[in-house]
C-alpha cells in the first residue's frame, strides 16, 4: 500500500461546504479523512483515532468557541507527534506572533494543488 494512502487527516472547520470541499480533495488523494466542526469534536477524535497523523485546523472558529490556535496547541499537548496546518479567510497570518516561517498556513480560498502541496510537505 501507499504511504499516502495510508495518511489519516482530521479537518476541524466550522462551515460544512468547505469541510466537505476539502476532505473531498484529501480523499481524491487517496488520504482518510475526519472531518469535524468544533474543538470537542476534534479532541473526541484525537483520541479515539490514534493514527491521525495531521490537524488542518481553521484559525477562525465561531465566536464562543476555542479558537484555532486553541485547537492546534492543545493537540500538540495530546499527541507531541502530530502534525498542524493552519487555514485561513479572514486572518493575515503574520498577525500571530506565534506564526514563523516553518508554520504552515493556508490561506482560503486555496487549490487542491495548493493543499496537497503542503500536506505531502509537512508529512514528508
Amino acid at each position: 500500500m501507499d504511504h499516502q494512502e495510508t495518511r489519516q487527516i482530521l479537518i476541524v472547520e466550522d462551515d460544512p461546504r468547505f469541510r466537505r470541499v476539502v476532505a473531498r480533495m484529501l480523499e481524491g488523494a487517496g488520504m482518510q479523512v475526519f472531518a469535524v466542526a468544533n474543538f470537542g469534536d476534534a479532541m473526541a477524535t484525537l483520541e479515539s483515532e490514534r493514527a491521525i497523523s495531521l490537524l488542518l485546523v481553521d484559525i477562525g472558529l465561531p465566536p464562543g468557541t476555542p479558537h484555532g490556535l486553541s485547537v492546534g496547541s492543545v493537540a500538540l499537548r495530546l499527541r507531541p507527534d502530530i502534525k498542524v496546518v493552519y487555514m485561513t479567510g479572514a486572518y493575515d497570518p503574520k498577525e500571530f506572533a506565534l506564526f514563523s516561517d516553518d508554520v504552515p498556513v493556508l490561506t482560503k480560498p486555496f487549490t487542491a494543488t495548493e493543499l496537497l502541496d503542503v500536506v505531502n510537505a509537512v508529512l514528508r
